[in-house]
């Protein structure tokens, strides 16, 4: 089976980037615990940015770069 790409999003506020054949091998080899996960996406990305003060993962958009929160 060939090697995938994910990008692990934690609920730490951590992104991770871990490579193998499934999402959950990958995981099992990124060292945390797949109840600390909060979401995932195929691939090396960076789509989210964590807002420290209500402890979430906001999806970056164009706005918010343009008005210089991000």
């Amino acid at each position: 089976m060939t090697d995938k790409t994910f990008t692990l999003y934690w609920r730490t506020g951590q992104r991770e980037v871990v490579v193998g054949p499934s999402i959950e091998e990958a995981c099992t080899l990124g060292g945390g615990s797949i109840g600390a996960l909060d979401f995932y996406q195929h691939g090396d990305v960076n789509t989210h940015v964590w807002d420290s003060s209500t402890a979430r993962w906001n999806h970056r958009n164009n706005n918010l770069w343009k008005r210089g929160k991000l």
